[in-house]
């Protein structure tokens, strides 16, 4: 039987994190059931938001903490990684988030400034929004490629030794105290360590803890930069205006909550911004049944609102995509050792913004894995 010090399942963003930081500890092998990034999961596509502004202050310093993490694998790999961009978050008048963001961020030591209707219009203004809007500006904010952020921590934990292997889903985990078998399509594994970072398939590879993932088709849409209409707005209708560098990225809130859309500039295609909403997603039975089409009222709903905010879009999608939310109830990772299993780590519940973090979750594996503490919010039994 083939042994290793760590076995890492999954090769997504977080499995490639972590396999990434555990080669530095030893002999490494990274499973994915699919092929390396594969669009099946949750971590492949052209952009992902990166920021750290969050209403709560730990996401807020987990961000600050994963940034020069992410500067650091740019370094290593010689790819361009962290495209910064700005972001606005739109909240309405009476919502009182907007100063608990401004002070997470204080806290955090990244700046941040409120923006009235005004100064957003000023500042950019392709945006056009309802009368009592604020907003939140954080300048740290940026674009990640996602399947090359992926890819390059995938070179990085090869090149220090990582040993990946595709296209052999694992049939069977079986832990004790003294280290773990893994049993593939292929052949059987053991070693001392095990990371289960298998994304929307983290349930079934956990199936014991009955974990309340629900696993959900995201998608999201492109619309193109300029339309044909006799509208005289030279800031609206300049394709240049929605770029990265001068165009921020962008999360509209309602009522306390992320409900309204979230959008990103031009980036993967050179005439389209990327925008979806972020909870108008479809429930899976599970990650096998993802059927990849787009959901056209849906698609529809989120155009509307596009065109609401940034009114010199067009109103036809020149493209559109989907991907897997793994969605636990309160929005918040699972990051926790095995409950009867000291060596092995569960990492995911990524609920749709767990991207942004990437190279830190394998710091936190590390740590877990030296026996750290969990952090309280991640723990895998906080839902009883």
């Amino acid at each position: 039987m083939t042994t290793f010090d760590t076995i890492v399942i999954g090769a997504g963003v977080i499995g490639a994190a972590a396999a990434r930081r555990l080669a530095l500890d030893g002999s490494v092998l990274v499973l994915e059931q699919h092929e390396l990034l594969h669009e099946r999961g949750s971590s492949h596509g052209g952009s992902r938001i990166f920021r750290h502004a969050y209403v709560d202050e730990l996401h807020t310093r987990l961000a600050v903490r994963a940034d020069p993490l992410w500067g650091e694998l740019e370094a290593e790999t010689g790819e361009r990684l962290l495209f910064r961009t700005g972001g606005v978050d739109l909240f309405a008048q009476e919502d009182e988030d907007a100063g608990a963001m401004l002070a997470s961020l204080a806290a955090a030591g990244s700046p941040g400034e409120r923006l009235s209707r005004a100064d957003l219009a000023a500042r950019f203004p392709i945006f056009d929004v309802p009368d009592g809007t604020h907003a939140v500006y954080h300048p740290a904010s940026a674009v990640l490629p996602a399947t090359r952020a992926v890819a390059a921590l995938l070179r990085s934990a090869a090149a220090r030794g990582a040993e990946l292997r595709e296209r052999e889903p694992v049939l069977e985990v079986l832990p004790s105290p003294s280290g773990v078998e893994v049993r593939t399509s292929r052949k059987t594994y053991a070693a001392g360590r095990l990371v289960i970072a298998a994304g929307a398939w983290l349930g079934r590879l956990a199936a014991d803890l009955r974990l309340p993932l629900v696993v959900e088709q995201q998608q999201v849409v492109y619309l193109p930069t300029k339309r044909n209409t006799d509208r005289q707005d030279a800031d609206r209708q300049d394709a240049g205006a929605y770029l990265v560098g001068r165009m921020p990225v962008f999360i509209e809130r309602r009522a306390n909550q992320i409900d309204g859309i979230y959008g990103l500039p031009a980036f993967e295609y050179p005439h389209a911004v990327k925008v979806a909403h972020h909870d108008r997603t479809t429930p899976l039975k599970s990650a096998d049944e993802r059927d990849f089409a787009l959901d056209q009222a849906r698609a529809a709903d989120t155009v509307a609102a596009a065109t609401r905010l940034l009114p010199g879009l067009g109103d036809t999608p020149i493209a559109s995509t989907t991907c897997l939310y793994t969605r636990t109830p309160d929005e918040a990772f699972i990051l926790d050792r095995h409950p009867l299993h000291a060596n092995v780590v569960l990492l995911g519940g990524g609920s749709g913004h767990a991207f942004k973090f990437g190279p830190l979750f394998g710091e936190l594996a590390a740590d877990l894995l030296a026996g750290a503490p969990a952090i309280r919010e991640f723990r895998a039994d906080r839902f009883g």
